[in-house]
């Protein structure tokens, strides 16, 4: 069982992965076979999917079952083609890529007598030498968001490719300062940043190409390349034959290249020390416990396979990790400690950390009500939130699938294409039907729909009325997107956007709005309400309960993930199948708006 790189990567994470992993000293010499290779790349490309398409829109992805993560395969693929297309664009030579594994070029390698293996998306040669291309489903803003205010650390060079700015012999200083650039710099070589998670990847692919040529004594140049999607393309909506063709728009084309030739040669000594480690795990071979910490990618869509398993030190409720930004540990005096180093001296519990060391006035907030066992409520700024509020108050909620390859006109890649909307009409305080008051749309297949769900939308919704939303950033950007796609709606998208009000706001805080209401700064930005049972999460599935009899168990679709999922299905499914769905959409749309009057109703009877 030759270690290929997604092995090797969690491998590395500590020696109780491997002890778990069975792994059997006496398979370490042969080969895997391609079907068990491409099994794990596929995971692991599914999740590097999903965490670039929802970690950012606040849905749980921890358990979502695999027939899901299946649904975003094909788009993987389709960007892998793509790149392998594009590439002749920038690169001279011959080219040999697929979206199947078996005609894909594979190195192999024996360290310390374990064999290593891998395949490359894209093997480019030419005179020169040879390109190694690793196509990765992100987008280059993950890179070029890295710099000053105004630059970024990465320029694209005269070929159309991104360069750092030293491998371009460019001035730093004429950019931005050094110690900004550095900083900046470093954080491709950390792992567990998302550009530097993409960056370790291709350096254990380059680890291993070099040991394969280095035993065959080929000494041809390699350069080490990723291939993403381009933030900055924006999809015409040419399509032929029902199939969208991505050509170059406006100069862009929809996958950028990135030269990480040199960021990768200045991982080689870590990824040796890190081969030494795997075997040094893999010689003794010990699941005992290990401690916990940053390499467990714990909440990550990366995360250790047996986080289960070794995370069963904390209680399911009210662990350490519910203490709302944790990640920036705790203090004692001047003293900062980690959180995981806490848990790893048995601290696992809200209560196992001391008082003194609850630096946040929001962790002691939370730690009172759990010590109390009641919530804890700021009456008046809940009524003064409340009193902002007028009517006819409409409740809004957007489904959508964030698909990494635009789908429509306008779209850029991983746009969160807005596929449904629920809408419930709170006529005066209190009083709102979930049937009788409740309005909606949902595309009924994949062709676009977007004018007909905007033109309805804007039919129902007043522009001079206030629209509650639950997390106000997601349906702003998203009625600016579609303001901008659609200029003739521009107005009235706009209008509805300005009349958006966050019902967060009124649960958790929001500090400009209290400080307009006269509330000083510390109090403005401290918490409206806090039940023990919100475990630290703020999300309106944990709020839910504390109000109102509804729940989401039970419901066919009942997350944001698997509303994505039914969607995608409409066009494989049968009639009756594709009906009995589609309900379950519009239940799971309608119930998230009904979610929203009842929280903001039990608010208000809270506190009368």
């Amino acid at each position: 069982m030759a270690i290929t790189k997604t092995k090797f990567i969690n491998y590395v994470r500590c020696p109780r992965y491997v002890a778990l992993d069975d792994l059997k000293k006496e398979k370490l010499d042969s080969m895997i076979t391609v079907e068990e290779y491409k099994k794990e790349e596929e995971i692991e490309h599914i999740a590097e999917l999903l965490g670039n398409m929802f970690d950012d829109s606040g849905n749980d992805l921890i358990d979502i079952k695999n027939e899901h993560l299946e649904t975003m395969m094909p788009y993987y693929n389709k960007v892998e083609i793509l790149a392998g297309e594009l590439a002749s664009k920038y690169f001279e030579g011959s080219f040999k890529f697929s979206k199947s594994t078996y005609n894909q070029e594979s190195f192999d390698a024996v360290i310390d007598n374990i064999r290593y293996l891998c395949y490359v998306d894209i093997y480019n040669e030419n005179d020169d030498g040879i390109n190694i291309i690793e196509v990765k489903a992100t987008t280059t803003k993950k890179y070029l968001d890295l710099g000053s205010k105004d630059y970024s650390i990465f320029e694209k060079g005269n070929d159309g490719i991104y360069y750092l700015l030293e491998d371009l012999n460019l001035n730093i200083e004429d950019y931005m300062p050094l110690k900004v650039y550095e900083r900046n710099r470093d954080k491709l070589f950390d792992k567990y940043s998302g550009p530097g998670h993409y960056i370790y990847d291709i350096a254990v692919q380059r680890f291993i190409i070099e040991n394969d040529m280095k035993s065959h004594n080929d000494n041809k140049n390699v350069k080490y390349y990723l291939a993403v999607l381009n933030s900055n393309y924006v999809f015409d909506g040419k399509y032929e034959n029902g199939e969208a063709i991505y050509d170059e728009v406006n100069g862009e084309d929809i996958i950028s290249y990135i030269d990480v030739t040199n960021v990768t040669r200045d991982l080689m000594d870590k990824i040796y020390l890190d081969s030494k480690k795997v075997k040094g795990y893999i010689d003794d071979l010990n699941g005992s416990r290990v401690p916990l910490g940053e390499y467990c990618e714990y909440k990550k869509t990366v995360k250790c396979k047996y986080c289960r398993l070794c995370f069963d030190v904390l209680p399911e409720k009210h662990s350490i990790l519910a203490y709302i930004n944790n990640n920036f540990g705790f203090k004692k005096g001047n003293i900062k400690y980690d959180t995981y180093d806490l848990i790893n001296d048995g601290k696992v519990s809200m209560l196992d950390i001391p008082d003194e060391m609850l630096n946040r006035e929001k962790n002691k907030i939370q730690k009172d009500s759990v010590v109390s066992g009641q919530p804890y409520i700021n009456e008046r700024k809940i009524k003064d939130g409340i009193k902002q509020i007028t009517y006819p108050l409409y409740h809004l909620d957007f489904e959508t699938f964030p698909c990494p390859l635009p789908r429509y006109k306008g779209e850029r890649p991983y746009t969160q294409s807005v596929f449904q909307f629920s809408l419930h009409v709170e006529k005066e305080p209190g009083v709102c039907d979930k049937e009788k008051d409740h309005y909606g749309y949902l595309a009924p297949n994949h062709d676009d729909h977007r004018l007909d769900l905007i033109r309805y939308m804007c039919e129902l919704i007043p522009d001079d009325k206030m629209v509650l939303v639950y997390n106000d950033s997601f349906e702003k950007t998203r009625l600016k997107e579609l303001a901008y796609i659609f200029p003739e709606y521009k107005e009235t998208l706009l209008k509805i956007r300005d009349n958006v009000f966050d019902l967060m706001n009124i649960v958790k805080t929001k500090s400009s709005l209290y400080e307009n209401l006269g509330y000083s700064k510390e109090e403005a930005k401290m918490f409206n309400y806090y039940h023990p049972d919100m475990d630290g999460s703020f999300s309106i599935k944990k709020v839910l309960p504390l109000f109102s009899d509804l729940t989401y168990k039970g419901m066919e679709v009942g997350n944001g993930v698997e509303a994505m999922v039914t969607y995608a299905s409409f066009p494989k499914l049968l009639p009756l199948d594709y009906k009995h769905k589609y309900q379950k959409l519009i239940e799971y749309c309608q119930q998230d708006t009904y979610a929203m009057f009842a929280v903001l109703d039990g608010l208000r009877k809270s506190v009368k």
